[in-house]
């Protein structure tokens, strides 16, 4: 709650008893939430940005607009045709490094996609010199470790939000497995490297035409 302070043990035990989608009801035909226990409810900050955008751009398609990029708050794009004077196909948008601010990691092309990125760069606090980000995992209750960042390019903006969020969670093993189920969703995530200022690529269900590396030299 942007306190600074780390919870207990018996706070994290009691915070994972509401937490899943297994005591959650989704009643499509009536459009109804329920629930199965007190105290659960739903937050929808890792998806409502990009649904949001998605909605956006509906209107505009149905307005025949041929070319434009949606953005909420730069870590949800949307893209349709192309980059007005631009030299690529669709829209290029940087991925950002998390260690430098300001600084490109990389480079997409997004053609008729989307993309979110989910990170701790800027969301974070230290204590006792560990740093938590904001990211938790549902698994365990302690803020995910192990990504830098983690970038998702898929159809929807909604999709490219959940998914960027999930990516950050599950780590590059995961991630490169469920790419491999889905020809329409890649990856990007940032690790660390050898040393502590050092970070690695590592990229997933993404076509060599469509996104590079950017020399860090």
């Amino acid at each position: 709650r942007r306190q600074g302070q780390v919870p207990s043990d018996q706070q994290i035990a009691a915070a994972l008893e509401r937490v899943g989608m297994n005591d959650v009801l989704l009643d499509v035909e009536n459009h109804s939430v329920a629930f199965r226990r007190p105290g659960l409810s739903l937050h929808l900050n890792s998806i409502g940005k990009g649904y949001a955008l998605d909605r956006m751009a509906e209107l505009l398609d149905a307005s025949s607009a041929g070319d434009f990029l949606l953005h909420g708050g730069r870590s949800s794009v949307l893209a349709r045709g192309n980059c007005p004077g631009g030299t690529r196909p669709g829209w290029t948008i940087g991925v950002p490094h998390p260690l430098r601010p300001g600084e490109r990691l990389a480079e997409v092309d997004l053609v008729e996609q989307s993309l979110g990125t989910s990170g701790s760069g800027t969301q974070f606090f230290e204590h006792a010199g560990r740093r938590y980000g904001h990211l938790l995992d549902p698994r365990t209750g302690w803020p995910a470790e192990g990504v830098y960042s983690a970038t998702a390019i898929a159809p929807t903006a909604a999709e490219a939000d959940a998914l960027s969020t999930a990516f950050y969670v599950i780590g590059a093993e995961k991630t490169g497995a469920y790419c491999a189920t889905r020809c329409d969703i890649g990856a990007i995530l940032v690790l660390g490297g050898d040393r502590e200022t050092d970070v690695q690529i590592s990229a997933f269900g993404l076509d060599l035409s469509r996104w590079r590396p950017l020399d860090q030299s």
